[in-house]
């Protein structure tokens, strides 16, 4: 069997998986070590994105103003299992074929450096990749102005997980689309007025999100699990929800 790039896609999606990217661990060449894939597993070759998408019938009852519970894009117990699930069997599979697979999945990042190095050399534990970072390095799409990352497929509405393994695989390329129009119908709906429009700052370069702000919104943003610090899963929040009407508006196909 090989094992190339095509077959890799399509065991992801026969796993369950909506997107999936791969990315060449050379493009995290500069990353820090404290997220650097290689500082997990030394022998990276690829790293594997899967996206898995939020349905679009779980906003209705937000905003709707009726129903909040069917939006679990973060909750342990529905869509954040459901994925670790698919992303466990595909990395199964990749391993009965001789290939090793280390699944991640999103964690705070300020879990990072709080253990001790096993060499003077090495990151402290835990190292923890930016799973957006890994995204747009895999192909799947762009971080928008709004600090959400978007796809062509889904706009703001997936989740990703990542894999890690030795296996050299075809890259995908960059995405090099222009999904945002920079419209700022996120900033506007934001009660909290989270978003500076004013401030642009990032690796992938977005408008100013003051976490504090956005923490304790109650328009429907919902907490990550794991997370002291992780800003809040903000699909389901006034500001998402504004992205993916005028994504909706624009194109007809998010």
């Amino acid at each position: 069997m090989t094992m190339n790039a095509s077959f890799i896609k399509d065991l992801a999606r026969r796993c369950g998986a909506d997107l999936v990217g791969i990315a060449s661990v050379e493009r995290f060449a500069n990353v820090p070590m404290s997220e650097n894939p290689r500082e997990i597993k030394p022998d990276t070759s690829s790293v594997i994105v899967l996206g898995f998408r939020i349905l679009r019938g779980a906003l209705r009852g937000i905003e709707n103003g009726s129903n909040w519970g069917s939006f679990s894009a973060s909750d342990p117990g529905g869509m954040c299992t459901y994925m670790q699930e698919a992303t466990y069997h595909f990395c199964r599979e990749i391993e009965e074929n001789g290939y090793e697979a280390l699944p991640l999945i999103r964690h705070s990042y300020d879990l990072r450096d709080r253990g001790i190095p096993v060499a003077p050399d090495r990151a402290a534990p835990d190292v923890i990749i930016d799973m957006e970072l890994a995204a747009q390095q895999a192909g799947l799409g762009e971080m928008g102005m709004g600090k959400l990352f978007l796809t062509p497929e889904f706009g703001p509405r997936q989740e990703f997980t990542a894999v890690l393994t030795e296996l050299e695989l075809e890259a995908d390329p960059i995405f090099r689309g222009h999904l945002c129009d920079h419209c700022g119908e996120c900033a506007k709906a934001c009660p909290a007025l989270a978003l500076d429009t004013k401030q642009i700052t990032g690796r992938m370069p977005h408008w100013a999100l003051r976490y504090e702000s956005c923490q304790i919104c109650r328009t429907g943003t919902s907490p990550r699990p794991y997370s002291l610090g992780l800003e809040p899963n903000r699909v389901g929040a006034a500001c998402g929800r504004a992205c993916v009407r005028h994504l909706e508006e624009k194109t007809h196909s998010c």
